[in-house]
């Protein structure tokens, strides 16, 4: 599985084949709108699903949808929960999800936790998180 550790209890990958993930993760948390499997694929986790549409402009829906998740990552964090946030690639929504759930946590600005997000993210083809600008730019807007 294609997955980096951000923090502590957090995780950023890409769509993870089915399986157990008991041992590495409590929650799985699935954005990618195009891959939604069913949860008996992945026993012992609890899986949540937040699919969003990866834009360079995102609707206000879509925006909302990643700060309900988002919300709920940093509440799954707050409680001690190893918790990996996916998307088609790893790159972009879970990546996203996951500098807005570090910023509920942290209260540090989003462009920071934007940073901390790409230095710790590069996908097995050598890219780094949140390529997508309007992302990035929605982050940076984050005090």
């Amino acid at each position: 599985m294609d997955a980096s550790q951000i923090i502590g209890g957090l995780w950023v990958g890409g769509a993870p084949p089915p399986g157990n993930y008991a041992d590495r993760f409590d929650v799985l948390v699935f954005t990618a709108e195009e891959y939604q499997p069913d949860d008996r694929h992945f026993p012992g986790a609890r899986v949540r699903r937040f699919p969003f549409d990866d834009s360079v402009r995102p609707s206000d829906e879509d925006l909302m949808t990643a700060w309900t998740a988002a919300e709920a990552v940093a509440r799954d964090l707050r409680r001690g929960r190893r918790v990996l946030v996916t998307c088609a690639m790893g790159r972009n929504r879970s990546a996203f999800v996951a500098a807005l759930a570090l910023h509920i946590v942290t209260g540090e600005p989003g462009a920071d936790m934007a940073a901390l997000v790409r230095a710790h993210r590069v996908d097995r083809t050598g890219v780094s998180a949140l390529a997508n600008s309007t992302f990035r730019a929605y982050l940076r807007g984050l005090r």
